[in-house]
């Protein structure tokens, strides 16, 4: 008896630390912390960086998005990195880190901020250049002070970032006056205020005020008012949106509004979008299936039979219907088929759901589609 129950406690105790090691803790790691010796800041700097999921597996060369105080926008960053990539809303891209120690971070980016510029300039775009695969297209994003600095590095060195993302900038007010003497500056800005932010919001609405009256050969600019937003707030809604406008053809075609499509061009603006789109990241210039789906849907949403079958005989009402068939879109042609009835169109749609009979012969619920679309038409 006494052996069963030593040799019962035994089994117990070994169950007991195998669900424990199960469920041990391990650690939870993203990116990698680097060390550069900066002759520029006389001072070794810390930079994380964060490489895309298939970057081992491929050759592939990757954009670049260095973020000022990496210490509070680093992992922010990679995880707009893995929602973009998901939703393939922008092309994956290496993350970069530029930690700032509170309060020395207001004098490197403040009063020296011409110290700082060099060092990311010569130290820290060699350093992951050299170390990392990276392509031509590099972007530059910065809050408050980092902001301040995103703005005069883009004075002093237009080329070096394709895109300046600037959140809550302050101080940029002298700054700004630099840019009387500007006539050409290649490249894209997207700045962003509260309008809670007194003295960043002075500084923004003159910045905005003077590239809206003096047309800057190839600057492309854009500013956002983030009225429910406050001061700490600012950088992750415009780093967001920042990215996205940047990246704004890499996202094949899709409305959800036909009046804002209507008014933004119609099939000429899908167009030319598909066309940037392939011209810049090598997609074809030709609209998707579900480009074209979301035009024709977009007017059933606002029960406009009008613009539903133009469009849809605009776009090869036949083709599209053959492609949705046999790209498992079914169920957007029992949309179109269930719209025609609604629009009081039987024939039409009995014609729909006679194409999706032939697929589904055994469907119950179209035949009574079809039967009672049938009976409208003799009514």
């Amino acid at each position: 008896m006494i052996k069963r129950i030593v040799f019962s406690t035994f089994i117990s105790c070994l169950l007991v630390v195998s669900v424990n090691a199960q469920n041990s803790p391990t650690n939870n790691t993203i990116g990698t912390n680097h060390f550069i010796k900066s002759k520029a800041l006389g001072e070794e700097r810390q930079i994380q960086v964060y490489l895309p999921q298939n970057y081992a597996h491929s050759n592939e060369k990757y954009p670049v998005v260095y973020v000022l105080d990496g210490q509070r926008f680093f992992l922010y960053s990679v995880s707009l990195n893995q929602s973009f990539k998901q939703f393939q809303l922008t092309p994956e891209f290496i993350v970069v880190g530029i930690n700032t120690d509170y309060p020395k971070r207001f004098q490197d980016l403040g009063e020296g901020k011409e110290k700082f510029i060099e060092f990311v300039s010569t130290e820290l775009i060699p350093y992951i250049d050299t170390n990392f695969r990276t392509n031509n297209e590099k972007l530059f994003f910065g809050w408050e002070f980092g902001a301040s600095l995103v703005f005069n590095t883009m004075l002093s060195n237009p080329t070096l970032f394709d895109a300046h993302i600037m959140a809550s900038a302050y101080p940029i007010m002298e700054a700004i006056d630099k840019l009387n003497g500007v006539s050409t500056l290649p490249t894209n800005l997207y700045f962003s205020i509260s309008p809670d932010e007194y003295d960043g919001k002075h500084s923004a609405v003159k910045l905005d005020s003077l590239l809206s009256q003096k047309n800057i050969e190839g600057l492309q600019w854009t500013f956002l008012n983030l009225y429910i937003e406050k001061h700490r707030s600012t950088g992750y809604p415009t780093l967001y949106h920042g990215l996205r406008n940047y990246y704004k053809y890499y996202q094949e075609f899709e409305t959800n509004n036909l009046q804002k499509f209507i008014n933004a061009g119609g099939l000429d603006y899908a167009n030319r979008y598909a066309k940037e789109r392939a011209n810049r990241y090598g997609f074809s210039p030709e609209l998707s299936l579900w480009s074209k789906f979301t035009i024709i849907r977009s007017a059933m949403r606002a029960e406009d039979f009008y613009h539903f079958e133009t469009l849809l005989n605009a776009l090869d009402k036949e083709k599209i219907i053959d492609g949705l068939m046999s790209g498992n879109m079914e169920y957007a042609v029992s949309h179109f088929a269930n719209f025609y009835v609604k629009s009081n169109r039987f024939k039409e749609a009995v014609e729909l759901y006679d194409v999706l009979l032939e697929k589904y012969p055994d469907s119950e619920k179209l035949l009574k589609e079809k039967t009672k679309a049938i009976k409208k038409i003799k009514i």
